[in-house]
């Protein structure tokens, strides 16, 4: 073979234009990467110079940066995470730390001593907490209601609970002052007392004669005292009577466990009342100048199954 052919071929072989390589073909084989299992790059018909390109399976490992813009998990998550961003299901920080603490709070029916709210009231925390679950815009409204409605339903209830509890402490302290008093009485059953307490004068003493008195005799013994001197009950009974007694002027009377009845006369005050039961020493009126009377002084009657006896001896044993 001749140079000059050899030239000329050399010639024309180098300036035959080289033919465009399809671009197109080398896009769509790496995208469809992301949709195809199996997928052969290759330019062999397109390119001037084939090329082999080795086959792509879902076993082989193809590194992805998550982070990327471009990758379909990043475009992904920032999908969710502007859709959640417009949603109106959201709850802030602060909303959630308001419902915990609300629903953590203590009972306030438990202590004796807390104040109850009977008028509570839904306030702007709470409502922004029932904003972030409403449902939507509109009911919010809705919501807000449903939530004072149950905030009055509570409150009514630990209304409730609290009076309830009130009452029990009540009771069972009415139920233990009853049993230190029933105690009390059985201790002090026979015990006898002077009316009054104090400095007195005895003026007139039992079954002493003289016009002065109806009966032409004294049926009891005289307590000489200032008006408003504390009276009390000689012995333990209950009072069956406590009012105006004619002549007596303001009379008590109180029946004790023996038959006897003691009767307590022209008082100024009443203290006692009918159906009360009194231990011994204990206060029931103050004396006066009621009814029939020279002057200022606790008249004392005491009768036993109907019948007057001598006060003096009732009470002391004696007639000093």
């Amino acid at each position: 073979m001749s140079s000059t052919d050899r030239g000329r071929h050399k010639a024309g072989r180098h300036a035959a234009p080289k033919k465009p390589r399809n671009l197109n073909k080398h896009a769509g084989a790496v995208f469809g990467l992301a949709s195809v299992g199996t997928a052969a790059i290759t330019g062999a018909s397109s390119v001037a110079h084939p090329t082999t390109a080795k086959p792509v399976t879902l076993a082989d490992p193809v590194e992805i940066n998550p982070k990327s813009p471009t990758s379909t998990i990043y475009q992904a998550a920032s999908a969710r995470a502007q859709a959640a961003s417009r949603s109106e299901n959201r709850t802030s920080l602060t909303d959630t730390q308001n419902i915990n603490a609300a629903s953590s709070e203590a009972n306030p029916a438990d202590d004796p001593n807390a104040v109850i709210d009977t008028t509570p009231t839904v306030d702007t925390a709470q409502r922004r907490a029932l904003a972030a679950v409403a449902p939507t815009s509109d009911g919010l409204a809705v919501v807000v209601d449903e939530a004072q409605q149950q905030a009055d339903d509570q409150a009514q209830q630990l209304v409730n609970q609290q009076k309830a509890q009130e009452a029990a402490a009540a009771k069972a302290a009415a139920d233990a002052q009853a049993m230190a008093r029933a105690a009390e009485e059985a201790r002090l059953i026979g015990v006898k007392e002077a009316p009054i307490h104090g400095t007195y004068h005895l003026t007139a003493r039992f079954g002493q004669r003289g016009s002065l008195w109806s009966k032409g005799w004294h049926t009891g013994l005289d307590f000489q005292v200032p008006v408003g001197t504390s009276v009390y009950s000689c012995a333990g009974g209950t009072v069956i009577s406590a009012g105006w007694g004619g002549a007596y002027g303001n009379r008590i009377e109180i029946q004790h466990a023996d038959g006897v009845v003691t009767a307590y006369n022209h008082l100024s005050h009443i203290i006692t009342k009918v159906g009360d039961v009194v231990l011994p020493g204990e206060l029931i009126a103050k004396s006066g100048n009621t009814g029939n009377t020279t002057g200022p002084h606790l008249h004392l009657e005491v009768t036993k199954n109907g019948v007057l006896e001598n006060p003096a001896t009732w009470l002391w044993g004696t007639n000093r």
